[in-house]
């Protein structure tokens, strides 16, 4: 797969979390749309830390899951 058809994965799921939290008012949902602009953030990363042959992409998606895993969890509380 070439790097354009995983940017245009990610730049999919970001549209559809950016709509997800406009157009909702549930909070549960806001946060369900808000990782999904996180995991097209850490697919960007990923992405583009393979094409450029550098780790600090992928060293930043492991913060980012942490991050989200901390929001799931206070978003449940």
């Amino acid at each position: 797969m070439s790097i354009a058809q995983y940017l245009l994965l990610s730049s999919v799921l970001f549209c559809i979390g950016i709509y997800g939290v406009l157009s909702r008012k549930n909070g549960v949902m806001v946060l369900m749309s808000i990782e999904l602009i996180l995991l097209s953030v850490n697919i960007n990363l990923v992405s583009f830390s393979i094409y450029l042959q550098n780790l600090v992409g992928q060293v930043f998606t492991i913060f980012i899951l942490t991050v989200a895993a901390a929001e799931a969890a206070v978003g449940l509380a």
